[in-house]
């Protein structure tokens, strides 16, 4: 159960609210098996409205992601075993869950794509093909694209919170990028030069640097060691 903070800002909508809870920016379902178990977990204050959003967002990508990483390496393997667990009406809990479980595997398989109908585009960065499948049988999960923003959004906030106290409020925006070019981008160049490491592995590693204001910044965030998202902070 999620600790009660009373009024305050939340971190996510900015709003002054009468009532808060702590929001994990690093879902707890989505630390791996092989996360040290006195890692710190990351928590940041959330209204009661947008933990309830985040939680179900969460939920529905872990799933998708899931299904796409690699049940064999460390870092994913629980990961996938859960993803492929809530699908099944035998791990239910009772009939109604059993009901629910179900129907969500419908609606994800429903929305798949499959063989030739796999577009040659689209697919983001390290999760894409990892065997050598003949093409007919191929799958293709879909996974909402404002999906992986809101969740490299929840965590630009989280760490600036959590790291300096500060609300990512107008005039200042994030923007999400599903990639940062190349090795060689000026982007990838000032990471590597002038960028804080922020770890929780193997779940997930962030990457930050910060210009002179103290608020405009790039990120990079590597989920699971498999794929990255990327973000800027800027007016």
């Amino acid at each position: 159960m999620a600790k009660k903070l009373g009024p305050g800002k939340c971190v996510h909508c900015l709003k002054d609210v009468e009532e808060r809870n702590s929001d994990h920016v690093f879902p707890e379902s989505w630390y791996p098996d092989s996360t040290p178990l006195d890692l710190e977990k990351w928590q940041i204050p959330s209204c009661i409205s947008c933990n309830e959003a985040y939680g179900r967002l969460e939920q529905d990508f872990l799933v998708r992601v899931g299904l796409c990483l690699d049940p064999h390496d460390p870092a994913s393997k629980s990961i996938v075993e859960k993803a492929v667990r809530s699908l099944k009406p035998a791990a239910a809990r009772n009939a109604r869950d059993a009901q629910h479980r179900l129907g969500k595997g419908k609606r994800i398989l429903a929305q798949a794509l499959h063989g030739d109908k796999i577009p040659d585009h689209g697919v983001f960065l390290g999760l894409d093909d990892r065997w050598a499948d003949i093409p007919s049988e191929r799958t293709a999960i879909l996974i909402p694209k404002q999906s992986f923003e809101r969740i490299t959004e929840k965590i630009v906030r989280g760490i600036f919170y959590i790291e300096d106290g500060i609300f990512i409020e107008p005039p200042y925006i994030i923007d999400f990028f599903a990639s940062a070019e190349d090795d060689n981008s000026p982007w990838q160049q000032a990471l590597e030069r002038w960028g804080k490491v922020y770890e929780r592995p193997p779940g997930i590693v962030v990457r930050r640097a910060v210009a002179e204001d103290r608020v405009s910044s790039i990120f990079e965030m590597t989920f699971w060691k498999q794929f990255k998202t990327y973000a800027a902070v800027s007016r």
